[in-house]
């Protein structure tokens, strides 16, 4: 049998999944929530009670490769079990398990409805990531890493908060135990609610990328950032601090000082988590660091969050804390923005989101497009990132 998508006439193979999934089915938990990053569900909350449910299309990729992709049947599973999407009329496209994948190549491609997807996105990317590394690897979590790694990782940044961020590097029935791990080692917060408990908290996050997708199709992509804030702002308990994610448009000062003065003091802080394809707006080589990746160049680097800090100040919203994720389960990166702020004379972040605390072939998922149907769901997704179609999908 043959489908064709409707935006790139190229005609797909469609396979079915359900006799081998059953295995999986067997051992599912009763319920995702308590294993989704607390930004998903919150999300998920903006969105229904915003009652915006348009069609999108998320793609995923592994950056490191190549490889043997694996988890793809009991992502499937998890989402049978777990998502309408199928009984929405949404579809998965995906290689096949055990398939030979490359690095950035799309491994899969969900279509749908968003709420039908947008809360699923921790659950599948922690399964296709510790199902690759595990069959490609041969390796398994050593906790006794992830509690040194972030030992030192606490120990350079002092009583600044060290959220734990990696759920979705690694299975969700063993989070909890790798979280354990990490508030042994000093974390002081995790990002879903398995993990948080083993601290006695519950999961902390505010906003992704994907939701602030949804605000650029509303609102356009200059709008995305503050419109996003503003809606969890409007829906979300006042007791959760609001940190605006400003990365998004690849405007991290613009979207900063525009959420500081719509949101004023409510404003708690700004994340950033600029990827690897952006240069944070306003960041520039300093003299004598023009050659160190962590000074200057793509992603979160010193450069870049010292001009926002500045700018930041320079606008009257000192108080506004800044909180630095991707890439700080480096130990490397952490100590470099340490010393950085010795010698800049200015502290940098306030608090860090760290993940990848353990080697992983690391999942990532990203809304490609959205519409109002399936039939006209058109390209759009954070900058840095697009669609990539896949004529292996099946």
């Amino acid at each position: 049998m043959l489908i064709t998508n409707a935006l790139t006439n190229w005609q797909i193979p469609v396979l079915a999944f359900s006799h081998n999934k059953k295995s999986y089915m067997k051992r599912l938990p009763p319920d995702y929530k308590q294993y989704t990053d607390a930004y998903f569900l919150r999300s998920l909350e903006i969105l229904q009670k915003e009652q915006l449910n348009p069609f999108v299309r998320a793609q995923i990729f592994i950056r490191k490769g190549p490889g043997k992709v694996y988890g793809i049947l009991e992502a499937c599973g998890l989402l049978d079990k777990f998502s309408t999407l199928k009984k929405n009329g949404g579809i998965v496209y995906a290689l096949q398990e055990g398939d030979i994948y490359s690095s950035d190549e799309t491994i899969m491609i969900l279509e749908g409805k968003v709420q039908d997807i947008i809360p699923f996105e921790t659950i599948l990317l922690g399964v296709i990531s510790a199902e690759t590394t595990k069959e490609n690897d041969k390796t398994e979590i050593d906790l006794a890493v992830v509690t040194n790694k972030m030992q030192e990782i606490a120990s350079l940044v002092g009583d600044r908060m060290v959220i734990y961020f990696g759920a979705r590097h690694w299975r969700y029935d063993e989070d909890a135990m790798i979280a354990s791990a990490a508030f042994a080692g000093g974390a002081t917060g995790a990002s879903t609610d398995i993990g948080a408990r083993a601290h006695g908290q519950k999961g902390v996050g505010t906003i992704p990328h994907a939701l602030e997708c949804l605000y650029a199709w509303k609102f356009g992509m200059e709008n995305a950032v503050v419109q996003a804030t503003k809606a969890f702002d409007r829906v979300i308990d006042p007791k959760v601090s609001r940190v605006a994610l400003i990365d998004f448009a690849n405007r991290e000062i613009d979207d900063s000082l525009s959420c500081a003065n719509v949101l004023g003091k409510k404003l708690y802080g700004v994340r950033v988590d600029t990827c690897g394809e952006n240069i944070i707006q306003g960041a520039y080589q300093i003299k004598g660091h023009s050659n160190d990746p962590f000074w200057y160049g793509s992603g979160v680097t010193i450069s870049g969050v010292y001009t926002l800090r500045m700018q930041l100040n320079k606008h009257g919203f000192d108080y506004i804390k800044i909180v630095l994720s991707s890439g700080f389960g480096n130990s490397e990166k952490v100590k470099a923005f340490v010393a950085a702020e010795k010698e800049l004379g200015v502290q940098l972040f306030d608090s860090l989101g760290v993940g990848e605390l353990f080697p992983v072939r690391a999942a990532t998922m990203d809304i490609v497009g959205v519409g109002e149907t399936s039939e006209t769901i058109w390209p759009l997704a954070k900058i840095g990132r697009k669609y990539l179609p896949n004529v292996r999908l099946r």
